[in-house]
């Protein structure tokens, strides 16, 4: 009965593994892509909540389907998104769960980002917080030397929008969940 029972145990630890390796809303997806220009880079690699079993991926109108799925599967569906619509050629995504063992009650508590890209110092993900203003999201980003504060870019549901540091009514522009901020390199009249 005993090897009876270790043979069954054996046996099922492969689907046992493969069931918690599931990506659920309340997860967080630590997103690398490769084989896009460097710049690019940049603006996707990030940490990606989980919300309602969906993601939202940079320059992909709509949500990529990730709930029930293993990373690999997602990685293949972005990857697939992006040929697609013809944005990248050959994308190789790759894919870390963050949080795969949260309890039900942090499974409801989901953290929300904005992303910060382009000449920067500390690019990538930021946590959001209600009330966020995006000279505060600029600003923590350690703009370098070489960005243009004056012509901030901030990408909402497909739309953009250019916004100047130095104007007090731009600084004061209230931030959501997911929008995307890029800092672009100066002119060559240093604008």
């Amino acid at each position: 009965m005993k090897k009876l029972l270790i043979t069954l145990l054996i046996a099922l630890m492969p689907m046992l593994a493969a069931a918690q390796g599931k990506i659920s809303s309340g997860d967080t997806l630590a997103i690398t892509i490769k084989g896009v220009p460097q710049e690019e880079q940049i603006q996707i690699n990030g940490a990606y909540p989980v919300t309602n079993g969906r993601i939202k991926i940079p320059y992909i109108s709509g949500y990529i389907s990730a709930s029930g799925q293993s990373a690999e599967a997602v990685s293949r569906r972005i990857e697939a998104a992006y040929k697609a619509a013809k944005i990248y050629n050959n994308p190789t995504i790759s894919i870390a769960v963050q949080s795969f063992r949260k309890t039900e009650a942090e499974r409801h508590k989901v953290q929300k980002f904005v992303t910060l890209s382009g000449e920067v110092s500390r690019p990538g993900p930021l946590p959001f917080r209600p009330g966020m203003t995006i000279s505060e999201a600029v600003f923590s980003g350690a703009p370098s030397t070489f960005g243009a504060t004056n012509r901030v870019i901030l990408i909402r549901n497909g739309k953009t929008y250019k916004y100047n540091m130095k104007d007090t009514t731009h600084m004061s522009v209230k931030l959501y969940a997911n929008d995307h901020i890029k800092v672009p390199q100066k002119n060559m009249w240093g604008k």
